[in-house]
């Protein structure tokens, strides 16, 4: 069970099976470790599955009752999942590509000797209601017409792609039994069995042709099987009466066990991000925080008068707003909210401060806004500083109050807001933020007056009416500006031909999915730092952290603004003694992610700056693939050799790495998992901890740290992912979700956050 020190487990939602997975006859944690191999047997459906035959031509189709349907896919998610047998294929490699064949290092690819299971839901007018769990529709399997063919998956998948995730329900349906249901399932039958024919006719052409190139000699696992296609005869009602956990959407259209990551990870962030207070009167958090009424207790629990959102398109407040909010608040008595929120915007980043005058009229009104704050938290006022993903936008702002309010050193303020909550910095926003350390921390009498602005043509009922005070609009909601920022590279996950059907889960209605800032990396992005690139020893004195195996630039900010030295470098020798984390070149602007309170998850730059590491009391390394020559001052687990590249596994590794973790926690200290980029290899690792640390399934696992792995996005490649669905299997004795709905709904939620 998750300790004292641990985060609460997510809600129950997000359990797509109501009944618990956690139960002690059911898991094999206590039986050996036994690696996947070619010889585990074949999944084979109850025998009496078969006993009804209702179409022997042209090819078989059996009709089951629901019953008998729960027991198939019981038997299906609890018959051992075989590995090395369905790569590279599930990848898409058909052996038809030179340069497929060059990359996995073989010389043909024929289709694996494997039994699956899809379900299919035979109705493509109501695709909306009568929905089982793990369901798919006909056109995601088969082509369009009466005599349809399976869908070719090779055909555009000429390349090296490593996260293929898009095409894996149309694949894996070529090597499962298939289960039909719903209005139409016969005629439905009746074309997935053809095809399921006339496939298994191309396959043996496919085998004669290999064993001509092969010298007529015998091949090894050929893959001679019969795919069976079923008919639920019972009406659907029968599943809702007496199976509930398998029904996703009921006969209304209603949500009953939908899986919908999309929804998940949103609910995984705001519980990440909700609004936590940073000093006394001051909360962080995201913009679903914001009270809809002020007077309202349930609407308002902390009794919030004062609401800042930090975004990219705000003008600061001037000192005519300002004057008018305290006017305001003052008419009030101290303990009293106003009858209406007072909402003010903020600049989120210093991106667009090119010049030294821009940056000094910024911090006039930066240092108008900090010093309301602080008038307004002196008089017992409380204040809400947020934006859409409560851990971006908000930071400079959140920076800069805490070393206006605590009198500290950036790098204090720092370590100040990480001990309270998780936060990201853009590399250039820190350049900003010096600038306004050393106007903050300078001797008043030394500072600068600030530089005055013409006074806007505004008149005073259009700032009431900006402030939501008496104005006839009433209360003005915070705008939403999540922006999605991310840039396509040359070589994206998945292929640029997906059509809008893709974005959606089939189970669910479209909805808008408007993507936060975080970034999506591809195989090209991912494989950039040259793989026999070593780190020299991190543990180097300072005049020698200039080393070259820094990762490339992680978003479009990283340029120093306004030109010049940095400030970093005129940093006082004491003050770089106090912090010298902060004044290494390793420091990116930002921590490692904070997965759990004693583990974090980062890339080679966090893992080659020793001295961040001890400011965040990180004392164990798990480095997976990449080195990071740290000295004895860490315990180090150093997995080498192993590659993001679709062949390695880490399926020998996991133990150990667990073994690894849960000595820093239970030494009381911290561990630090990291790879190169920190989202594919060492995010496997973490989905594996947090699944047996927190008796997490897979799917919430991997929504638990794709929410917590700030500003970038998690891809573990497809024979991870495989590999962390076997691993569910060994946890909790059975899969709790199809390969292919797994593959499915991860494809859908990337594509949220590719640039259209």
């Amino acid at each position: 069970m998750a300790t004292a020190a641990d985060p609460p487990l997510p809600s129950d939602h997000l359990v797509s099976n109501p009944t618990s997975p956690i139960e002690e006859k059911t898991t094999l944690l206590d039986q050996p470790f036994i690696a996947p191999s070619r010889a585990l047997p074949i999944f084979e459906p109850p025998v009496d599955c078969l006993d009804n035959l209702v179409e022997p031509e042209p090819a078989p189709i059996y009709a089951i009752t629901a019953e008998q349907y729960n027991r198939l896919q019981d038997t299906y998610f609890t018959a051992p999942l075989p590995n090395d047998i369905l790569f590279p294929w599930l990848h898409g490699v058909d052996g038809r590509s030179y340069q497929q064949c060059l990359f996995f290092g073989i010389r043909q690819c024929l289709v694996p000797v494997h039994r699956g299971l899809t379900l299919v839901h035979a109705d493509e007018v109501f695709t909306n209601q009568s929905r089982l769990v793990g369901s798919v529709l006909p056109n995601e399997i088969l082509t369009p017409g009466e005599h349809p063919d399976f869908l070719d998956t090779t055909e555009s998948e000429l390349g090296i792609n490593l996260r293929n995730f898009r095409i894996q329900v149309g694949r894996y349906a070529t090597i499962s039994d298939i289960v039909v249901y719903g209005t139409g399932a016969i005629d439905a039958a009746r074309k997935i069995a053809a095809a399921q024919k006339k496939i298994k006719a191309q396959r043996q052409e496919q085998i004669k042709a290999a064993k001509q190139q092969n010298g007529n000699r015998p091949l090894p696992s050929v893959n001679d099987l019969d795919y069976r296609t079923f008919v639920v005869i019972d009406p659907f009602s029968a599943f809702e009466q007496s199976y509930p956990e398998l029904v996703c959407l009921d006969h209304q259209g209603s949500p009953v066990n939908r899986v919908n990551f999309w929804e998940q990870e949103r609910e995984e962030m705001y519980v990440l991000t909700k609004a936590s207070e940073i000093t006394k009167g001051v909360w962080l958090g995201n913009t679903q925080d914001v009270p809809l009424s002020a007077d309202d207790e349930l609407a308002n629990p902390h009794r919030i008068s004062i609401c800042i959102e930090t975004h990219d398109l705000a003008d600061m407040p001037l000192p005519s707003t300002l004057t008018l909010a305290r006017v305001t608040l003052n008419d009030l008595p101290n303990d009293q909210l106003p009858e209406e929120l007072i909402h003010l915007d903020c600049y989120s980043s210093g991106s667009s401060l090119t010049s030294v005058s821009a940056f000094d009229v910024f911090y006039s009104q930066l240092a108008h806004l900090l010093e309301f704050i602080d008038e307004q938290v002196t008089q017992g006022r409380r204040i809400l500083i947020h934006c859409a993903d409560g851990y971006t936008e908000t930071s400079m702002l959140a920076l800069s109050w805490v070393m206006y309010k605590e009198r500290q050193r950036l790098p204090g303020a720092y370590l100040h807001l990480q001990e309270l909550r998780s936060f990201f910095v853009y590399s250039s926003d820190v350049e900003i933020l010096k600038r306004v350390e050393k106007k903050i921390l300078e001797p008043t009498e030394c500072r600068e007056p600030p530089h005055k602005r013409k006074r806007e043509e505004t008149t005073g009922q259009e700032e009431i009416e900006q402030l939501s005070i008496g104005g006839a609009q009433g209360i003005r909601k915070p705008e939403t500006h999540d922006i999605d920022l991310v840039k396509k590279t040359p070589a994206m996950v998945d292929d640029e031909e997906d059509d809008e059907g893709d974005l959606v889960s089939s189970e669910d209605e479209p909805e808008d999915r408007t993507a936060d800032r975080r970034q999506l990396f591809d195989d090209t992005y991912m494989s950039q730092v040259p793989k026999h690139l070593v780190a020299s020893s991190a543990m180097d004195t300072d005049q020698h952290d200039d080393v070259d195996e820094v990762i490339p630039i992680l978003d479009s900010h990283r340029t120093a603004q306004g030109g010049g030295p940095s400030s970093l470098e005129n940093e006082p020798d004491e003050i770089k003694a106090q912090y010298p984390w902060f004044y290494s070149e390793r420091f990116e602007g930002s921590f490692p992610s904070r997965i759990l309170p004693f583990l974090y998850l980062g890339n080679l730059n966090h893992a080659t700056n020793p001295k961040v590491l001890k400011a965040l009391g990180i004392t164990h390394v798990l480095s997976v693939g990449e080195n990071a020559n740290l000295g004895d001052d860490f315990k180090l687990l150093l997995l080498d050799n192993l590659y993001d590249d679709g062949i390695d596994s880490l399926w020998g590794h996991i133990d150990d790495c667990i073994k690894h973790i849960d000595e820093a926690r239970l030494q009381g200290t911290k561990c630090l998992i990291h790879c190169r980029v920190g989202v594919s290899r060492s995010a496997t690792i973490t989905i594996c901890y947090v699944m047996k640390h927190m008796h997490m399934s897979l799917v919430q696992a991997y929504l638990f740290v794709r929410a917590r792995r700030l500003n970038v996005i998690i891809q573990p490649n497809l024979k991870f992912m495989y590999e962390l669905l076997q691993y569910e299997q060994r946890l909790l004795g059975k899969v709790q979700i199809f390969w292919q709905i797994l593959s499915k709904e991860i494809h859908s939620l990337n594509m949220c956050y590719r640039e259209t």
